[in-house]
């Protein structure tokens, strides 16, 4: 009897010593690959299809019509081995869509709904450590989720297609688990600062050991250790540190040498591995100081795109691509860094999480923009949701700001949500709260002359004056698909600036010349971030991408090539809005040099006409500060010989090489003779401007007084404003001018009406003005465009003769008003 007191007394020793978390070590398992598939509400009997996870369910194999089900049944078998010592284990599902129900060998083990941030189960009670698991997981449709879900919407989007898209993982704990580590950065002080959550999943109090390093990701060498730190915490609890790490000598991440850290935590249970992580960062700020973005303490303008990644999902061609390591770097890094683009946008919803990693490895900025064309959910939601995106990703060095709403309005998110979030990570600033941003559709869908708020931009003059940073990351309303044909929103525009039937190469060449004038205008008006829409999208959606054919090759249209040139870090800009000139003329051609580089730079500039008659216009060499912006007012000498020309300027660097050019379309006419004396008709002028009186005056042409003469003149021109009690007084005497034979001219009789108005011009004449709200498709601006081109009015005009402006910015030569 006492012998079997003494055995049963050792093993409960022995149980105890296991239950304490001897011999633990934390492990990560991945769950990725093949996954059995099943669409159905309830649990399958069997299993049709294969699926990759993670990807969606339109990868299956074999396909089927997923549209038609409402739920989708994932299926995955796996078993731990001998080796797999814990206390806790917990599964991880990085993202799903709609909505996920979890049972582990038929023991329901929970549900959860976020669509875009990490869910998190415990199978704990119902793992076995020895034999066979089999882990079942339940997905939705979109139209399955709560009212109160956080999907969001995006109006563009063509479909919603469900799955597993985002990593699995098994996490095997001790008992106890670093629930959140934060990163801040101090470049100032050469240190970062951490905040650690540490959470106690054992049911006794318990004291933890803490240990962190610092260690270069590339080379592995430890730059800073801390000592070892000890927190006593309670069951079902979590407790926190906060402490500072020296690295000394430090090197800055940045899009030209994006330099990562690791920084290891690890968590021990008396001599036990309970846990650790292992995070990747960079030594960076980014700051809003002065009304301009700033990185590491330098001005920094933002050049790059937008990147749709959600409707990225509904092309047809997309397949797996989404989750290929090789091909995210080369759509993400490769490219762009080639293009002189280093900062994207997220178009509505967060990517999947390995986008970013390859990010921070190869410096690329990030706007992480939530999936809130109109938000939907409870503030309660929203507010869990945003925590965890948040949570999950404020250590991107590439995520440098946050942007919760798209095109739209949320009081309790930008008054509530949003201030608490900026405690939780004070580093980055948030779109809405504080900056604008701003989508100039422009000189494509919408006019030249943009002096007003146009959609959802203000003016460009309110951009150019703006006291905080003026983002422009929509425009270029040009959109064009694989095969180069136009979406459905390009159509809508194509005939006003092409005519009806252009070839592919004319829409790919115009893509790229709207591109380049509107990104050389916002250069000109130093706005702090420059993003046209779309880089990458759906094929067959609204807006496209900017590549042709399938998208595995990544075959960039015209437009890429045409904005790295347009984005070059050293850059020029000529300013020309008017293309006509006189033969001969002498004029001073604004042209305006950028050094956006992050070194000083010295180049020269030349200027010169190439078309009808080449001709050397300008040289000169300068030296331009990092961050510089210099206007350069070119002394140039027009020729003699008229025609059509283009106008080029190039930045040549110090060994003769083309750093980047800006040309423009120009027009030489030989000047109009002033006719005789005996030929100009006796004029009667009625100008309450004094504008064409100035201009007579200043060619000496001879002119009678209003109304005085009207008798004695040949013509009558009564100017811009000329409609007023003078001209009311002398209708009489104006009427039997014209039944006389004589020409009455009225110029812009409409000014000044902005309703309507009526106006008696003879006694048997009125007219009446009617103000026009043109603003939705292009309104009335400096480009005039034929709506009957077979007319006789049009005959040997040439066409480009109607651009009476370049450069986007332009003056109102149509008025907007119906007589």
């Amino acid at each position: 009897m006492q012998k079997g007191i003494i055995l049963l007394f050792c093993w409960m020793c022995l149980f105890f010593m296991a239950k304490q978390g001897a011999g633990m070590e934390y492990q990560k398992l991945s769950l990725n690959g093949q996954w059995q598939l099943q669409p159905g509400k309830e649990k399958p009997e069997k299993y049709n299809y294969q699926v990759n996870v993670p990807a969606l369910i339109d990868v299956a194999d074999p396909k089927f019509d997923w549209q038609s089900f409402d739920y989708f049944w994932y299926r995955k078998e796996f078993s731990l081995s001998e080796n797999d010592n814990f206390e806790n284990i917990y599964l991880q599902l990085e993202q799903v869509k709609y909505g996920t129900e979890v049972w582990l060998n038929d023991h329901k083990i929970g549900a959860d709904i976020p669509c875009y941030t990490s869910q998190e189960f415990d199978l704990t009670p119902f793992i076995k450590k020895l034999g066979k698991n089999v882990l079942l997981v339940r997905v939705g449709a979109k139209h399955t989720l709560p009212e109160h879900s956080a999907v969001g919407n995006d109006f563009e989007k063509i479909s919603w297609i469900p799955g597993i898209w985002g990593d699995v993982r098994l996490h095997l704990y001790g008992n106890g688990r670093i629930k959140w580590t934060q990163i801040i950065p101090d470049i100032e002080q050469g240190l970062i600062k951490v905040h650690s959550d540490i959470e106690n999943i054992f049911t006794h109090k318990k004291e933890f050991t803490i240990q962190y390093n610092v260690c270069e990701k590339k080379s592995g060498k430890v730059v800073s250790e801390s000592k070892k730190l000890k927190v006593e915490t309670y069951p079902a609890s979590v407790s926190t540190i906060d402490l500072k790490i020296n690295i000394p000598d430090f090197q800055p991440w940045s899009p030209e040498h994006p330099f990562l850290y690791i920084l290891n935590v690890e968590i021990y249970d008396q001599k036990n591995l309970a846990h650790k992580q292992a995070i990747q960062f960079g030594m960076r700020r980014f700051e809003i100081r002065e009304g301009s973005f700033y990185l590491n303490g330098k001005r920094r303008v933002l050049f790059g795109g937008n990147i749709a990644f959600h409707r990225m999902l509904s092309d047809s061609m997309r397949g797996k691509l989404p989750w290929n390591l090789d091909w995210i770097k080369k759509v993400l890094a490769d490219i762009p860094k080639e293009n002189n683009m280093f900062f994207f946008r997220f178009h509505l919803g967060h990517a999947y999480n390995r986008w970013y990693d390859i990010a921070d490895e190869y410096g690329i900025m990030l706007q992480d923009e939530w999936m809130f064309w109109t938000s939907t959910g409870s503030a309660e939601q929203i507010e869990t949701e945003f925590n965890a995106w948040i949570k999950e990703n404020c250590n991107h060095p590439s995520i440098v700001i946050w942007d919760a709403l798209n095109e739209s309005k949320n009081e309790t998110i930008t008054n509530q949500i949003i201030p608490r979030l900026k405690k939780l990570d004070p580093t980055r600033p948030w779109e809405i709260n504080d900056f604008p941003e701003d989508h100039p559709y422009i000189y494509s869908l919408g006019p030249v002359l943009n002096d007003k708020k146009f959609g959802f931009s203000r003016s460009i003059f309110d951009l150019q004056k703006s006291a905080k940073p003026t983002m422009v990351n929509e425009y270029v309303w040009w959109w064009l698909d694989a095969e180069a044909k136009p979406t459905h929103l390009t159509e809508i525009v194509k005939e006003r600036w092409l005519g009806k039937n252009p070839s592919k190469e004319r829409l790919l060449k115009h893509q790229a010349f709207l591109a380049c004038e509107l990104s050389e205008l916002w250069r000109r008006l130093d706005l702090d971030a420059i993003l046209p829409f779309v880089y990458l999208s759906a094929d067959g959606g609204a807006t496209a991408n900017w590549f042709l054919g399938s998208l595995k090759e990544l075959r960039p249209k015209p437009v890429i090539a045409a904005l790295k040139n347009t984005f070059s870090p050293l850059g020029v800009s000529i300013e020309l809005w008017d293309r006509h000139f006189l033969a001969g003329k002498n004029r001073d051609i604004p042209i305006y040099l950028f050094n956006d580089s992050q070194d000083d730079q010295k180049f020269n500039l030349h200027i010169s006409l190439s078309g009808a008659h080449k001709q050397k216009l300008f040289e000169n060499q300068y030296d331009l500060k990092t961050g510089g912006r210099k206007k350069v007012l070119a002394a140039c000498e027009f020729p003699k010989v008229d025609g059509k020309y283009k106008i080029i300027a190039k930045l040549i660097d110090e060994k003769g090489r083309e750093i980047a050019f800006s040309e423009k379309p120009l027009f030489i006419f030989t000047p109009v003779q002033k006719p005789s004396s005996s030929n100009i008709p006796a004029l009667c002028i009625h100008d309450p401007s004094g504008e064409l009186i100035q201009f007579f005056a200043n060619h000496n042409i001879k002119h009678n007084t209003f109304p005085e003469n009207i008798t004695e003149s040949q013509l009558v021109f009564v100017n811009s404003g000329g409609l007023d009690k003078a001209y009311s007084k002398s209708i009489n005497a104006l009427t039997a001018f014209v039944k006389d034979g004589g020409i009455l001219i009225l110029q812009e009789p409409e000014l000044g009406v902005k309703d309507e108005k009526g106006f008696k011009i003879l006694q048997d004449l009125d007219i009446h003005v009617i103000y026009r709200l043109d603003e939705d498709r292009g309104g009335y601006d400096s480009y005039i465009f034929p709506t009957q081109a077979d007319h006789a009015l049009w005959k040997n005009i040439n066409p480009d003769h109607l651009k009476m402006f370049n450069g986007a910015l332009g003056g109102e030569i149509v008025s907007q008003h119906s007589i």
